[in-house]
């Protein structure tokens, strides 16, 4: 049952605000009680920490898994930017944006993400800093290349127009070029 409710208060975040979204009508998506919800999830936050905590630990466990596998950064970027232009226009999108304009107001919620994100800041560095322990880059160009790359992904997530084809290979050679990576 707690699958169900996240994936019905996905559903209802992504098509309208999430301070707009009550647990009537998450009960009632479910068709349950909204005592039954109440014994799920303690809150309408509880929900969309729960998502947010499983898309967030997803996307650490597959930058852990470049760093395992000691891919070529040129790799890791053109996987992230794919990954990243296959959410375009799907319902996470939605979801994510409506989600970022409620933690904003939001301390407590905004708290409990605080960890995850900088685990996920942290495995982006280790990538950047292998790439300076192989030499293909200097410190300098680590640090530069961190910063462009979550500019471009929080471009991507924020921005609203479409991304062809060539979109991940553009940025990840834009991103590899300007940070000066030896491309073999």
């Amino acid at each position: 049952m707690r699958e169900k409710i996240l994936k019905e208060a996905f559903k209802l975040i992504a098509k309208k605000n999430v301070k707009d979204v009550s647990m009537r009508e998450i009960s009632q998506a479910c068709d349950i009680t909204k005592p039954s919800l109440y014994y799920y999830f303690k809150d309408k936050d509880e929900i969309c920490f729960t998502i947010v905590d499983f898309i967030i630990k997803r996307n650490n466990k597959d930058l852990q898994e470049y760093i395992d596998k000691n891919m070529a950064l040129k790799d890791i970027l053109f996987d992230i930017f794919t990954k990243n232009c296959q959410l375009q226009g799907k319902k996470f999108l939605s979801f994510f944006l409506h989600f970022v304009d409620y933690v904003m107001v939001n301390d407590k919620l905004e708290k409990r993400l605080i960890p995850l994100k900088k685990t996920g800041e942290e495995l982006l560095k280790k990538i950047f800093l292998k790439e300076v322990d192989k030499k293909n880059i200097t410190l300098k160009d680590a640090k530069i290349g961190f910063y462009l790359l979550q500019a471009c992904v929080h471009d991507m997530v924020f921005n609203k127009g479409k991304m062809n084809d060539d979109y991940p290979k553009d940025m990840s050679l834009a991103i590899l070029r300007a940070i000066n990576y030896k491309l073999i």
